[in-house]
């Protein structure tokens, strides 16, 4: 019966031992502030009504326009 509890006691400290290697978390980003993410978002903003116009511009129809808007997007 000891023999048991002696490997029952190895096995549950070496689970518990190997756990927290196991959890480390990643290194958070850069937080981004108010105001730098209200920038991006106007820019964002800007950047999709040109992308619209020019699909418009060039009489897309829908499909058409809503993959150049978002080739468009992501240049």
């Amino acid at each position: 019966m000891s023999r048991r509890l002696g490997i029952f006691a190895a096995v549950a400290l070496t689970a518990f031992a190997a756990a927290p290697a196991f959890s480390q978390t990643a290194p958070e980003k850069m937080k981004k502030s108010p105001g730098e993410m209200a920038t991006m978002d106007r820019a964002t903003v800007q950047n999709r009504a040109t992308c619209q116009r020019e699909a418009k511009e060039q009489k897309l129809n829908y499909l058409q326009r809503r993959r150049f808007i978002k080739n468009c997007m992501n240049r």
